[in-house]
């Protein structure tokens, strides 16, 4: 298998390759500049014809686009340690959990990328937020926050005692938001603070390419 991801940062891949390093599943990796065009030739958007990152090279030769497929097919492939559930009724939490999370995850950086000045700095052509965007989608971000706040309660991780694809996906995002744009989960969730501070100790969690990342970043800017 190979695994196509994002030169930068980008919440997709990130929880593709977090979900990979809790599963100890390797692979190649191709590490494309999605900015300066590489999803844009013919070949790559043969291949995702999203033009979008991650993508994973099967061994037959064909190709898997979108991050949460590539969760569920390998999950299928290398089906222990189970991070999808192991009951139909742990699968369907474990899915809801994620769903949600995934929802949270999208309004939560549409806001800030209509609020926080970060993004303009990093990508002129989103130097012009639309605050009224912001404004609109905060009470939905807001819900979905409190939801993942009760539904995580006590437990150590979002969907129960053990990590699951749930937690790859809202980490993803969320450490994510935390480089780029200093986000922080608010004072109102202890909960999912409390998560996010021991999750990102995880060895999964670590970003080993970071500084060469960071560099690649601020030289786009």
């Amino acid at each position: 298998m190979r695994l196509y991801q994002a030169k930068v940062l980008n919440t997709c891949p990130r929880r593709v390759t977090v979900y990979m390093a809790e599963k100890g599943i390797e692979c190649d990796v191709v590490t494309l500049d999605m900015r300066g065009g590489a999803g844009r030739t013919p070949e790559f958007q043969a291949r995702s014809p999203g033009s979008t990152v991650p993508v994973l090279e099967l061994d037959d030769g064909t190709f898997l686009p979108e991050s949460l497929a590539i969760i569920e097919y390998l999950e299928e492939r290398y089906p222990d340690p189970p991070m999808l559930g192991e009951t139909p009724q742990e699968r369907a939490q474990v899915r809801a959990t994620e769903r949600m999370a995934n929802e949270f995850q999208l309004r939560n950086a549409l806001h800030s990328l209509n609020s926080h000045p970060s993004w303009g700095e990093r990508r002129p052509e989103w130097a012009n937020p639309v605050r009224q965007v912001a404004e609109y989608l905060a009470p939905a971000r807001d819900r979905l926050l409190q939801a993942l706040e009760q539904r995580i309660g006590a437990n150590e991780y979002l969907a129960g005692s053990r990590p699951t694809i749930a937690d790859c996906s809202l980490f993803g995002g969320v450490d994510t938001l935390n480089r780029i744009a200093e986000y922080e989960f608010p004072a109102s969730a202890p909960n999912l603070r409390g998560w996010y501070e021991r999750f990102r100790q995880r060895p999964s969690a670590q970003y080993p390419d970071w500084a060469v990342e960071r560099a690649a970043v601020t030289a786009s800017t």
